[in-house]
């Protein structure tokens, strides 16, 4: 009598299964942060964007003051600043002295901002 030694290829139904119920639990986790994504990008977009702006109206705000005029008022100061920041972000309303509403993207959240008026002794400031 001969035995002949059988070789086993391939997997068992419960190793597959396994398999699938892993790549389920992680889809169920990746996907849900790959949505979230865009527009957690497009919301630290729109902070930089106010952070440019606050540095724009510093900038303004101290060379009006050391200018031979000096300050004069808030909306001399806003009418000096530059409130471009580019083709990305698009003002759905306004931007005026006392703020905006702005979005990035055409396809991004609009997102309310306040802008609180230049002093003689302070800039004004940008925030949501």
């Amino acid at each position: 009598m001969t035995f002949r030694k059988h070789s086993q290829k391939g997997f068992t139904l419960l190793e597959l299964v396994a398999v699938l119920i892993i790549l389920s639990v992680l889809a169920a986790l990746a996907i849900p942060r790959y949505i979230d994504l865009d527009a957690g990008t497009r919301q630290k977009a729109i902070d930089a964007g106010i952070s440019e702006l606050n540095g724009r109206e510093s900038l303004t705000w101290s060379n009006i003051k050391i200018s031979v005029t000096g300050w004069q008022d808030d909306a001399t100061t806003f009418g000096t600043i530059n409130i471009d920041l580019g083709v990305d972000y698009i003002w759905t309303v306004g931007p005026d002295a006392s703020g905006g509403t702005i979005k990035f993207g055409p396809s991004g959240a609009p997102v309310a901002l306040n802008r609180i008026q230049s002093t003689e002794n302070c800039p004004g400031f940008w925030e949501r």
